[in-house]
């Protein structure tokens, strides 16, 4: 089994950064980015590995097993919605599209859990942008019951209502409606997968938890905006992502991590699951970081070491290490993502839930949500060449449980 899902060619000079230009608040000691000598060069053409065909049949209930696959290139397989009308499941695939004078965040979901049977989900919003601020936004929120939305089993086509995401020869198309009129973006996908797993609760190849990124730093080819009845085009770039699973989340974890960053330049993002008790397992994760639309390291191989913990005392019983360093490796390559200081704000997911919902998930589990703003450093090892890159921003952690 592999455990790094990158593979990276030897380049000459890697982004060489005495430090990554940070927003407010600025981290001590930040410095402008020099430049990059010489672009990432990344190996498309190997061996496509197929989803595995496993035989977990041998393994107790409480296992947990972590496959993942090297880069290769997009096939249909890895982001078609999941089964049939009659096997719980949620996928969803979402979009962060960075354009300027307007730009949408847009998530498709496919719920057949609990009390979100066979229903199609729509949130986001619209923001106006000017210089790289926010000026205004419009938040999106609709839901849609089975037969009002469609998705294709055989190819990526979704379409609900008036949202719509396909892929067809290589380009991601999207579009929607907000409340001054609609955008629709056509965005190209890499023509390889910066990463993709498959991660298998108990003995049973039909518990599973899919996770991957489709897109990412890929600029808009055709962007447009009609803004009350004029029509407004927009440039700048995508990221986006997919996650589908079998397994209900509360099930599956006691704790989750979740960072993304992204600037113009780079993108950060880590992963980190804590498997609830029933499954006796150590914890895993991964770490991507990529440059310019360009791959540098991504890993599962990841070492997390706790710095601080922080005593929630608004919540009896709830403890989160809400400062620490996470190492990730890939042969000789690594990266090491050092937090600095880390302000945690805890929030109940379950606030905007109808009484009726809330009650049943509060059954299965009592999650805290923690916001935590946090200075970092970010250390890059790659082929030799180092770099230092300092920013401010947030992460997440979701403690499911005491």
């Amino acid at each position: 089994m592999t455990k790094h899902f990158f593979h990276i060619l030897p380049f000459a000079a890697l982004l060489v950064l005495s430090c990554q230009k940070a927003p407010a608040p600025e981290p001590a000691d930040a410095t402008d980015v020099t430049e990059v000598q010489e672009a990432v060069e990344v190996e498309t053409d190997v061996d496509v590995q197929d989803a595995p065909q496993v035989d977990l049949s041998s393994l107790p209930a409480s296992a947990v097993t972590v496959y993942t696959q090297g880069t290769a290139k997009f096939t249909t397989a890895d982001i078609l919605p999941l089964s049939s009308d009659s096997s719980g499941y949620t996928q969803k695939w979402e979009f962060y599209v960075y354009t300027e004078p307007y730009q949408a965040r847009i998530k498709f979901e496919i719920s057949n859990f609990a009390f979100s049977r066979n229903e199609g989900k729509i949130n986001g919003y619209v923001k106006r942008v000017e210089n790289g601020e926010d000026v205004e936004e419009w938040p999106i929120s609709t839901s849609f019951k089975n037969g009002v939305w469609k998705a294709d089993k055989k190819s990526l086509s979704l379409e609900f209502g008036d949202y719509k995401l396909s892929l067809k020869d290589g380009m991601f198309h999207l579009e929607g409606v907000y409340e001054h009129g609609s955008f629709s973006y056509d965005i190209p996908a890499n023509p390889w997968k910066p990463g993709s797993g498959n991660v298998y609760f108990g003995n049973s190849s039909d518990k599973v938890f899919k996770y991957s990124i489709l897109t990412y730093h890929q600029p808009v080819q055709n962007g447009v905006f009609v803004v009350d009845g004029q029509t407004v085009p927009v440039s700048g770039q995508a990221y986006a992502n997919h996650y589908a699973t079998t397994v209900a989340v509360y099930d599956m974890f006691d704790e989750v991590s979740d960072f993304r960053m992204r600037s113009d330049e780079l993108l950060v993002e880590f992963r980190y699951y804590v498997p609830s008790a029933k499954y006796e397992a150590k914890p895993f994760g991964f770490m991507f970081v990529g440059y310019e639309g360009l791959p540098m390291i991504g890993s599962y191989d990841m070492t997390r070491t706790p710095v601080e913990r922080w005593l929630d005392d608004q919540n009896y019983g709830y403890e989160i290490e809400s400062r620490q360093t996470i190492e990730v490796r890939d042969g000789d390559n690594k990266a090491v993502f050092e937090m600095l200081s880390a302000d945690p704000h805890p929030k109940d997911p379950y606030a905007n839930l109808p009484a009726y919902q809330r009650n049943v998930a509060s059954r299965f589990a009592k999650p805290i949500e923690y916001s935590i703003g946090i200075d970092w450093l970010l250390h890059l090892d790659i082929d030799g060449y180092q770099a230092k890159i300092p920013y401010s921003n947030t992460y997440t952690i979701t403690r499911l449980r005491q």
